[in-house]
């Protein structure tokens, strides 16, 4: 029996130090409701000094660093020690906005947004469709020649032979095809597509970096109206809008802020050197101090359903309208919907009926922390929208 008893104490003691050595942790985390993504304790441990965090797991997700800045010591039974994981946190501070902007983007090259026969002598025909070019593919050369818009485009079609070569981006690779330009009714050398070098409307600024100018806008990227592509720019900036008048949202008719700003480079107030699904971001050349809200980001794990607010300018001013998040996913990696908002103030509804088009952008505040920015609305309930966790833009757009 003494056997035994040592026999089975030597065995429990090898496996205690053994997982107390072990690279495998307890993650502490500041998790939102919903766990199901994350797997069961395998033991019945238990956190220390955790004063935010809601639940404790073993999980692979590998986001430790987010917890805290501080050594959590877990504890078997709560009473024996078994190991101090120390964790560190990205707790960033910005200058949050909610300052209504004008966006405009120019392409690289042009861009096809559609095709269209032309009518020859022969029949009706279209090169481009035929030479295998796509919507969404961006024309960048034509012969060798770069192409800095539309209108050097059509100038450059007319000064062509009867055949030319055009290079062409598509899913980030470079390639070229040859093709025989079709002659219209009127003489004018086609190639049967439709394109655009540029796009413009109004947005919101949603933070930026007080030491280096970086800012982050929209909370998600631009893309074209026809082929519901990312814009790649070549060149881009914002500038300061005036909203003048809302469209209010009604259920199944998205709303919209409108309004007027500049479309001259010498009016801009930021570059815009980054379009990605996260937002836009790039450098601001021009921004006050004196009313900026300054406050940390807070790690996506600190989000959770209750009260908050958003900051959003849809009558001439930066103003907070109360709301409530209704829901918090776990991401184990970037994503760009993160929580579910309602809006409960009640000046917003009457105003502009909920999310309507232009607060993208629109920062949302809880705790005293910015935890995430305005992206989407819902059709049918134009009360309700999604947001992004700030945390996942700021390390996007503010590297």
């Amino acid at each position: 029996m003494k056997r035994f008893v040592r026999t089975t104490c030597t065995l429990l003691a090898a496996l205690l130090l053994g997982w107390y050595f072990s690279p495998q942790v307890y993650h502490v985390l500041h998790l939102p409701d919903v766990v199901d993504r994350l797997t069961e304790m395998t033991a019945p441990a238990l956190a220390e000094d955790v004063s935010e965090a809601r639940f404790v797991r073993n999980s692979e997700d590998e986001r430790i660093e987010e917890a805290s800045e501080q050594t959590k010591r877990i504890t078997l039974f709560g009473v024996l020690p078994l190991k101090s994981v120390a964790v560190s946190a990205n707790q960033r501070t910005v200058a949050v906005s909610g300052k209504a902007i004008g966006v405009v983007l120019k392409t690289e090259g042009v861009q096809i947004v559609g095709f269209e026969k032309i009518e020859t002598e022969t029949g009706g025909v279209c090169p481009a469709i035929s030479a295998g070019l796509r919507e969404g593919d961006m024309i960048v050369q034509m012969d060798g020649k770069p192409i800095a818009g539309s209108d050097d485009f059509s100038r450059l079609c007319a000064e062509a032979d009867e055949r030319c070569t055009l290079t062409y981006l598509r899913d980030g690779e470079t390639h070229s095809v040859t093709l025989s330009f079709a002659t219209d009714q009127s003489g004018d050398k086609r190639i049967g597509a439709w394109v655009r070098d540029s796009t413009s409307g109004i947005g919101t600024l949603s933070f930026y970096d007080r030491t280096s100018g970086l800012y982050a806008a929209l909370g998600h990227g631009v893309t074209d109206v026809d082929t519901q592509k990312l814009i790649a720019p070549a060149t881009g900036f914002i500038t300061d809008a005036a909203i003048q008048r809302i469209r209010k949202g009604e259920s199944d008719q998205a709303g919209e802020l409108i309004g007027r700003f500049s479309v001259n480079s010498s009016d801009a107030i930021g570059t815009i050197e980054r379009n990605t699904l996260f937002g836009i971001g790039g450098t601001l050349t021009a921004f006050s101090e004196s009313n900026a809200r300054v406050m940390e980001i807070a790690q996506s794990g600190a989000a959770h359903k209750g009260d908050a607010y958003i900051l959003s300018d849809v009558d001439g001013s930066v103003s907070a309208y109360s709301v409530r998040v209704i829901r918090v996913d776990v991401q184990s990696s970037p994503e760009t919907q993160g929580m579910m908002i309602e809006i409960t103030d009640p000046s917003l509804l009457d105003k502009t009926g909920g999310i309507v088009q232009g607060m993208s952008g629109s920062p949302l505040i809880q705790d005293g922390r910015l935890i995430g920015v305005v992206t989407h609305v819902f059709l049918s309930q134009p009360t309700r929208g999604y947001c992004i966790y700030a945390e996942r833009m700021s390390d996007e757009l503010l590297p």
